[in-house]
């Protein structure tokens, strides 16, 4: 049984597609790639991050000093973002039963505790960040390491392609939300053990695995 639930935190817990893109647009002449338009975006979504940097012309090796100014930024803008439509009850329920929640992502700690500021939410025990984009298995099983957690014990949300992956290859059961920014069948495409659609899911999954 699942003690313990991790979140992804951009696109998991908070609808942050549109302020990404718009950050990826702003540095689009700093970096020298293409901007993303409107009538695109649902195309790109079926598209791994590495696809998708290569149709909009931006190549890998700049992508660490992107993030960094794009994460940067996120700051500025942080107060505009909404938490994902009840994300807030799921949470509670599943302190309610007893569960630890935490936050794992390659944002930087102080957006997510404005973020979680702001919009007045204190449900999760902690959160923890990683720098390396594609080092999420790495991240997650230093997590694990930290907090004295087993696979077994533990259930990872996230909305990337990466993220399951990441699940996969160390055994962690992972559940595939499809509000984030990456399609459906591009989540299916890599095996998640669950894949929902509305947050309150994630109880009912909590449930099926305690009986």
């Amino acid at each position: 049984m699942p003690k313990t639930v991790i979140f992804d935190f951009d696109g998991t817990l908070v609808y942050s597609r549109p302020l990404a893109i718009q950050l990826f647009n702003d540095f689009a002449d700093k970096y020298g790639y293409r901007k993303i338009s409107d009538d695109e975006v649902e195309y790109l979504s079926t598209l791994s991050i590495p696809d998708r940097l290569k149709a909009l012309k931006c190549p890998m090796y700049k992508l660490p000093m992107l993030l960094i100014d794009m994460k940067k930024k996120y700051k500025k803008d942080v107060a505009t973002l909404g938490s994902v439509a009840g994300i807030r009850e799921v949470l509670g329920d599943l302190k309610k039963n007893g569960a630890t929640i935490g936050i794992l992502s390659s944002n930087y700690k102080e957006n997510i505790r404005s973020f979680l500021e702001l919009n007045q939410i204190d449900a999760f025990d902690f959160v923890f960040t990683a720098s390396n984009i594609f080092g999420k298995d790495k991240a997650i099983l230093r997590l694990m390491k930290d907090k004295g957690i087993s696979p077994s014990e533990m259930l990872y949300v996230g909305d990337e392609l990466r993220d399951i992956e990441a699940c996969n290859k160390i055994h962690v059961p992972c559940v595939a939300v499809t509000w984030g920014f990456e399609a459906q069948e591009l989540l299916v495409s890599a095996n998640p053990q669950y894949i929902i659609h509305e947050p309150v899911e994630i109880c009912n999954i909590i449930k099926e695995c305690s009986t």
